[in-house]
């Protein structure tokens, strides 16, 4: 009886899973309006619960896996929204309402994570990306937010296609970092270059 109750649970937490795991490509034929039609980026409502997987080269980790790449000095990248805010144009400082805890040793760039990123956003994630890995495009780069959040899943793939080869998306984001028992720092905005 033991064993068959044991077997029962299992049984029951293998579907529970099978039935909630979603691919991204089974969440943009379910709702194509929230997704880019070219680039299958997340473009509406990114608040939202994020599938199973990325595409390649992008590589899901635990926290686990991140805390090996952070050891090997790999760039922890935060892509967290300015909520709805902008930078100030005259010096390139982000106007935030409400403080930023991150893991520690992360480099925020806010609005990176968006499905189309503006022109100076792509050209502010581009020109921090060469400064973080001082151009070797082999350097570990792990992305992250908060958790069901898209933005990180779309910033792992702006930074895949601008041809890094080690990107790794961390879809537990801050919040799965301090419910593993690890402590956040306050972070702070990288300002956007404007010159």
């Amino acid at each position: 009886m033991k064993w068959l109750c044991i077997f029962l649970v299992f049984a029951m937490g293998v579907t529970f899973q099978s039935a909630s795991a979603e691919s991204y490509r089974d969440k943009q034929k379910r709702r194509p309006d929230l997704f880019h039609p070219e680039t299958g980026l997340r473009i509406a409502r990114q608040r939202a619960p994020v599938p199973d997987d990325i595409p390649p080269p992008a590589i899901k980790i635990s926290t686990n896996r991140l805390l090996e790449l952070k050891a090997q000095g790999a760039v922890l990248l935060d892509v967290f929204g300015a909520l709805q805010s902008r930078y100030d144009e005259l010096d390139g400082t982000w106007l935030v309402g409400k403080e930023r805890l991150s893991i520690p040793g992360a480099v925020w760039l806010p609005e990176t994570g968006r499905g189309t990123l503006l022109a100076d956003i792509a050209n502010y994630l581009k020109v921090n990306l060469e400064r973080l890995t001082k151009g070797d495009r082999n350097k570990a780069i792990v992305v992250f937010c908060v958790s069901d959040c898209w933005m990180s899943w779309n910033a792992a793939q702006h930074i895949s296609k601008m041809e890094y080869t080690a990107v790794y998306w961390y879809p537990l984001g801050a919040d799965g970092w301090l419910e593993s028992g690890f402590a956040l720092e306050k972070a702070e905005p990288v300002p956007v270059k404007t010159d």
